[in-house]
């Protein structure tokens, strides 16, 4: 048991019923795992509780009022995905009057591998965004996990119509998939024989939430993905204005542009749209990306056809 320093009477009353709420986290190497809530008025203690990846527990309770943080040190913690909660108690007597346990929340401890390699010989960088490890780079591989050509340099009318994984380079020049990486269909990213890194995987609809969520919200959230500066400042390769720009996720999102069911190039310093390995429920010959645009800070959650070539980003497996 951790005793609380400083404890003073409080007029407010505890609601015995009311769950904690606004769970967030900080790792910080060496120092350990910060966690903090929204104070719950009147609580005279809490109970914090994280679970490793592995199983492993970490648990504490607090005796102060109002508390609303707990820095968890370094020494108690392993590397891997924690998740976590708290619950208040309102009494100091048994049965403490306790209220019922938040939602649950994560961080990670330890530090995303850097760099990752793809079967071709690529390297990407990585970035940590919240409990998740991204490659901060768009997928350039060529092929598929298990050494299997992908399809490529289709017509129009074969893009259209193949019903295989495939992809392009934008506009079919070179020069685009270095500083671009390659557009794929969708048939690419659910292929079972895997694109991403040994480890990685093309995230599902639910993990880009995760990462926008994280980041503030879709209404927010575009800008802190998007690299900074304009192509008329020479400064960056976005379009004028590159709205809310700050990249302070570290994401690093180019505006790569797209193919479409058709065949055309389209959006190159405009926008970029990244699949995740998500079908469209309601609509079969559908499948979820995420967009970014240069006139706004947003980011799009929407459906397109299977058929559409878009950027791919990875995630570490769990």
């Amino acid at each position: 048991m951790l005793l609380g320093i400083g404890l003073s009477a409080n007029s407010q009353v505890c609601d015995p019923s009311v769950a904690p709420t606004g769970l967030i986290s900080t790792y910080t190497p060496g120092s350990g795992a910060l966690l903090e809530w929204d104070v719950v008025p009147g609580s005279v203690g809490m109970q914090v509780k994280a679970i490793s990846s592995s199983g492993e527990i970490f648990a504490r309770r607090i005796i102060a009022f109002e508390s609303d943080q707990f820095l968890v040190p370094e020494p108690k913690l392993s590397s891997g995905t924690y998740n976590w909660y708290v619950q208040a108690s309102c009494s100091f007597i048994p049965p403490y009057n306790v209220t019922p346990v938040s939602a649950s929340s994560s961080f990670m401890v330890g530090s995303c591998p850097d760099p990752v390699m793809d079967i071709d010989g690529n390297v990407y960088a990585t970035e940590q965004i919240g409990s998740q490890c991204w490659t901060s780079e768009n997928l350039k591989v060529e092929r598929y996990r298990n050494g299997d050509n992908i399809p490529t340099g289709l017509s129009d009318s074969a893009w259209s119509s193949t019903t295989n994984g495939a992809f392009a380079v934008f506009d079919n020049v070179a020069a685009n998939k270095a500083t671009y990486g390659l557009l794929y269909n969708w048939r690419t990213t659910a292929d079972p024989r895997g694109l991403c890194p040994t480890g990685w995987h093309v995230p599902k609809d639910t993990e880009w939430t995760q990462l926008t969520d994280y980041l503030g919200g879709e209404s927010v959230a575009g800008g802190k993905m998007k690299t900074t500066g304009t192509l008329s400042a020479g400064t960056g390769l976005w379009l004028s204005p590159n709205w809310a720009a700050t990249n302070i996720s570290g994401f690093s999102g180019l505006p790569s542009g797209y193919r479409d069911l058709f065949g055309n190039f389209l959006g190159l310093g405009l926008s970029s749209y990244w699949w995740s390995s998500t079908e469209d429920a309601s609509i079969s010959v559908f499948a979820l990306f995420r967009l970014l645009r240069y006139d706004n800070g947003n980011v799009l959650r929407g459906s397109n056809f299977k058929e559409d070539g878009n950027s791919v980003r990875c995630l570490q497996d769990e």
